[in-house]
């Protein structure tokens, strides 16, 4: 039969072959360069969970190395952002069965000569844990800043250390940190504002993903590196001191008068001891209150007395053009038995174990670096003399002792 080529090319024209239409080359290649990071991304968050885990909050570590009488040489200071201190490095979540014990206080809780281990509250741990109890203890001190001010710190490490005991040891800075010309303010106590926080976002994400706590720790790498060379040199602190102990000793030593009753900075003192127990019912920690041991008395010799540091701003300002003048050692004492004798009236009213360790600790040069730094002698004796005070508190808060 014969074939009719304009019929098949018609045909061919009117039904052509259809081959199927090639992949998009440029729409896969994007996908996959859009996929890559997500995936190297995932890798190394598994990478990094699996055998790395980078903490929440790293602790940041310092070495020291000062020659000074009573204190061991070598120090490494481990705190975090907000310069808490912690026994055996113990930030972090909180470990169930575990008896948390934050100490807030001034210079001598901060104790920056000394190691963890050395220092009063570190020393109380130890004895508690030989004793059986599963304690961790942290600690946050600082430098002429007194109750009140410390209670706004002491708000953000309640909410993120979850202490069951809190031992506030209060009194020097209380005293020699106001200004002779003070007037009383009744809303500042409950008017502190604390350190910043991260915002909620930003730690939610940091919970989750160790690759932004990598990232944090990359971006803040040098900071450790840079208060090491700043502050960790060999007898860095030891010519600090030095310089501001000449510096106080030239000073003339002046009578100070008698505070004026209607500008009390010690009513302002109570206000903070009021707002700090409010603060530990609220997280449901038990508050344990102590009066700061100090080395000013009224019968320092000449060698004790050369190693006060203590000066008295003369009015409530900071900076360079501050002025400050020299109290009596004897002044020092009588305001700090005054002190002491209104804060154990507020610990009897509100039911508050307290001790009053200013006195019991030997006002010798051999406890005290100054006027309220201890030497390791100075803080094993306080850890001695507050352990009794402690213990019952942890026990009552311990699975052992319900």
């Amino acid at each position: 039969m014969g074939c009719n080529l304009a019929t098949v090319r018609g045909c061919a024209f009117i039904h052509p072959v259809r081959h199927p239409t090639p992949p998009d080359v440029s729409s896969k290649l994007l996908r996959r360069l859009l996929l890559a990071p997500v995936v190297l991304f995932l890798i190394l968050e598994l990478i990094l969970w699996l055998f790395v885990r980078i903490p929440l909050e790293p602790l940041k570590r310092l070495d020291l190395s000062n020659e000074l009488p009573g204190l061991k040489p070598d120090v490494r200071l481990v705190f975090d952002r907000n310069l808490t201190r912690y026994l055996d490095d113990a930030a972090g979540n909180k470990p169930p069965g575990t008896i948390r014990i934050l100490c807030l206080g001034g210079s001598g809780t901060f104790a920056m000569l000394q190691n963890a281990e050395d220092a009063w509250w570190g020393q109380l741990g130890r004895q508690l844990q030989a004793k059986g109890y599963p304690v961790q203890v942290a600690a946050w001190g600082q430098d002429r800043t007194g109750i009140v001010a410390s209670t706004a710190v002491a708000a953000v490490l309640m909410d993120e250390w979850q202490p069951d005991v809190v031992i506030g040891n209060f009194g020097f800075d209380d005293v020699v940190g106001q200004p002779l010309e003070y007037a009383y303010q009744p809303e500042k106590a409950r008017g502190m504002q604390g350190p910043a926080r991260t915002a909620g976002w930003k730690q939610a994400v940091l919970k989750i993903s160790q690759t932004a706590r990598l990232s944090r720790w990359w971006a803040r790498r040098n900071e450790a590196s840079r208060i090491q060379n700043d502050i960790g040199r060999r007898d860095h602190w030891k010519n600090q001191f030095n310089q501001m102990k000449k510096k106080v000793n030239e000073t003339a030593v002046q009578p100070f008068p008698a505070r004026d009753p209607r500008q009390d900075p010690m009513v302002e003192f109570i206000d903070g001891w009021r707002v700090l127990r409010d603060l530990c019912n609220q997280h449901g920690a038990a508050l344990v209150m102590t009066g700061e041991a100090s080395l000013h008395d009224s019968t320092n010799n000449l060698s004790q007395q050369e190693n006060l540091m203590a000066l008295v701003p003369l009015k409530a300002e900071s900076g360079p053009d501050a002025r400050y003048v020299r109290p009596e050692p004897a002044w020092v004492e009588r305001e700090m038995v005054r002190y002491a004798e209104a804060a154990e009236a507020f610990a009897a009213s509100a039911k508050l174990p307290w001790i009053n360790l200013n006195g019991r600790v030997p006002r010798t040069l051999d406890h005290f670096f100054n006027d309220v730094i201890l030497t390791d002698a100075g803080a094993a004796s306080l850890a001695k003399e507050i352990l009794p005070v402690v213990e019952p508190v942890v026990q009552a808060r311990s699975p052992r002792g319900n």
